[in-house]
């Protein structure tokens, strides 16, 4: 028969145990919550390279005559030129051009688009249908353009722009002055392969 004195050694070998299975299981959740405290490990990088569009924004709100909108329309790459189209705007008109061959066989899915304040002189409508002869053009009302981006990065503000409209008519991406298009390319590319909604 086994004493009482001879059971003790035991109780503290399973005290151990027991404190083993609390720290596999607590360990982790306690060393997460250090790092989202000191933000140390936590990683940084995101996927797309373009400027995201929030808060959200829509090309109603610019009221642009910009159809179809809905499911199955095409994703839009849109140059406005809320002050005429000048060697800036035929720069980003050729790379939205440039973007959407590049897009391959996605292409059918993409229209560049050009939104103009101003009506193009006799030479720019000549040179715009030698040039890119499906390029679609679209009268630009500014003051809704530019109320619209009252309080947004300053520089959106100034100048052609250009940006990626999905299919449902949400200005989704901007080109930024300081990224090449190839990252609007790669960003567009993505977004083709994720959507299925155009």
């Amino acid at each position: 028969m086994m004493s009482m004195t001879e059971s003790h050694p035991n109780k503290p070998r399973g005290q151990l145990k027991l404190l083993g299975i609390i720290a596999i299981v607590v360990g982790p959740i306690f060393i997460a919550w250090l790092m989202v405290k000191l933000q140390i490990g936590i990683p940084q990088t995101q996927t797309n390279q373009s400027s995201i569009v929030e808060p959200a924004l829509a090309v109603t709100d610019w009221h642009l005559p910009l159809g179809p909108i809905g499911y199955g329309a095409p994703w839009r790459l849109l140059v406005t030129a809320p002050a005429g189209c000048d060697d800036a705007c035929l720069k980003l008109v050729h790379e939205a051009r440039q973007i959407h061959v590049a897009t391959g066989r996605e292409a059918d899915r993409v229209e560049h688009v050009l939104a103009l304040a101003a009506p193009l002189t006799q030479e720019q409508t000549e040179r715009m249908q030698q040039d890119f002869p499906k390029l679609k053009q679209v009268p630009l009302p500014v003051h809704d353009y530019q109320r619209s981006l009252e309080a947004r990065h300053a520089d959106w503000q100034d100048g052609p722009q250009l940006w990626v409209i999905d299919p449902l008519g949400r200005v989704v991406l901007h080109r930024d002055a300081d990224n090449p298009g190839k990252h609007l390319l790669d960003d567009l590319r993505r977004l083709l392969k994720l959507s299925k909604i155009g």
